[in-house]
């Protein structure tokens, strides 16, 4: 994992990443499994919003899924909070169209997307990671409760403590997780034994390590790029399809 300065910058990678990925007969839909229509919710990451998944939902659409967007303007405070938002906007986007829900975190997006796995039950279907830590935070919880140096070592610290920053200025009576609320009990259990996991990482991200986000009994993928690039890499698309189809 690229350390300090460098490895935060080499995220303006990313762009280049996704002109790759443009080119490509993959992102026209060529070469990965068909979708059988089902809607699957995406999550943005930490202080990130649905605006740069665009290139994601269009993908998802064109090979034969329904993505929902997460609603948030941006990823950031309690938890709880915008894990509720997101269940009200999912609600109504399925509204008369209940049936499995797949969904795509990346990065803090895994995290709530694991509390809303929970909540959907019986009707969460595929879970795909994409650079998140929410493995290695879920296991150190139950191992023995959440301590901040620890998390420390799951992400970069200099974006976990803006990340507390900011949680303290727009939600000051959030107390993750001494709350006991429900996204503080949730994030802390396995997810039912049908609910298939795929996580996703880089062996070069500077914000999460690959490390981190792998998770036992998952099936975990682990190649080269950008954290920031994980949504718009084209050898990560294929393995999307695969994962959201069931292969």
């Amino acid at each position: 994992m690229p350390s300090g300065d460098q490895g935060m910058l080499s995220e303006a990678q990313a762009f280049a990443e996704y002109a790759e990925l443009t080119a490509d007969p993959v992102y026209a839909g060529y070469g990965v499994p068909r979708g059988d229509g089902h809607f699957v919710l995406v999550l943005p990451g930490l202080f990130g919003n649905d605006f740069y998944l665009q290139p994601l939902h269009l993908w998802l659409n064109r090979i034969g899924y329904h993505p929902i967007r997460s609603s948030l303007l941006a990823n950031v405070g309690c938890s709880e909070r915008l894990t509720v938002q997101v269940e009200k906007e999912l609600e109504r986007r399925r509204r008369g169209h209940l049936g499995k829900v797949s969904i795509i975190g990346h990065s803090r997006g895994g995290i709530l997307a694991w509390a809303i796995a929970q909540r959907l039950g019986e009707d969460m279907h595929n879970l795909v990671l994409l650079g998140s830590p929410v493995g290695a935070l879920a296991g150190a919880m139950r191992a023995g409760g959440f301590d901040p140096d620890r998390v420390r070592q799951f992400a970069n610290p200099a974006i976990v403590e803006a990340s507390t920053r900011v949680r303290n200025a727009v939600d000051p009576d959030c107390s993750f997780p001494s709350c006991g609320c429900p996204f503080a009990l949730q994030i802390a259990q396995p997810l039912p034994a049908h609910v298939r996991i795929t996580t996703i990482a880089s062996e070069t991200d500077p914000i999460v390590p690959a490390g981190a986000a792998r998770i036992e009994g998952a099936r975990n993928f682990v190649g080269g790029g950008t954290h920031s690039g994980l949504v718009v890499n084209k050898r990560v698309y294929p393995l999307i399809a695969r994962a959201l189809a069931g292969e």
